[in-house]
């Protein structure tokens, strides 16, 4: 008598699984398939990733051979072409190569314009916009207007700033191009004294400021 109340509990037990089965199999089935079909996704877009840096990398190193053999035209279009369709690190690379190369070749406000498109991209990393902001006011030393470029490098004067030395330098430099060389000794002096500078640019600022009859 015992295995028949045994039997029917094992058939009950049965029925009750497949009735849930039949209630909720389809959604383990779906979770299972999406956990699947993400992870198949997951490396293929590895996958795709990976090709896709190996191929900027091999179209950014024909870029530098061929600007390293003079074929400026052809550097040039391809790093423009990186910087459009490439992945980030080396889109932003190819955008700072590009601009290089116009500067290399005379062409100072084709470049400026390629650095202040990097400074004002929030997709880059601050270090390279604010190191853009101050290449692009280096290509227009001599030729913008000294006062709004000076005005321009301020945020990067702020202690902390790794950029802060040469940007203190360019800001004399602008000053007196302003006709304003109290402006520029203080600049000078302020450079002159910075334990922190590069021993190379407080030698240069001593020497301006020498050369303008005032302190070092």
């Amino acid at each position: 008598m015992a295995d028949i109340f045994q039997e029917v509990d094992e058939e009950l037990r049965r029925d009750r699984a497949a009735a849930l089965w039949r209630k909720y199999g389809i959604y383990v089935i779906a979770v299972a398939v999406v956990l699947v079909a993400a992870t198949a996704a997951w490396q293929a877009w590895r996958y795709y990733e990976t090709r896709q840096r190996i191929q900027a990398g091999d179209r950014f190193t024909e870029a530098m051979l061929a600007a390293n053999q003079g074929q400026t035209d052809a550097a040039v279009a391809t790093f423009a072409g990186i910087a459009t369709d490439g992945p980030p690190g080396y889109a932003m690379l190819a955008r700072m190569q590009g601009a290089a190369l116009k500067v290399r070749a005379g062409d100072r406000a084709g470049a400026a314009a390629i650095y202040d498109g990097i400074a004002a991209d929030a997709g880059v990393p601050e270090t390279y916009r604010e190191a853009a902001l101050l290449l692009s006011v280096m290509q227009q030393v001599d030729t913008g207007d000294p006062r709004a470029l000076s005005e321009r490098l301020t945020p990067l004067v702020a202690e902390g700033s790794p950029w802060r030395h040469s940007a203190r330098e360019l800001q004399a430099v602008l000053a007196l191009r302003a006709g304003d060389p109290a402006q520029a000794r203080t600049f000078l002096e302020t450079l002159s004294k910075d334990a922190a500078a590069p021993q190379s640019m407080r030698t240069r600022a001593a020497e301006m400021l020498r050369a303008l009859g005032g302190g070092a």
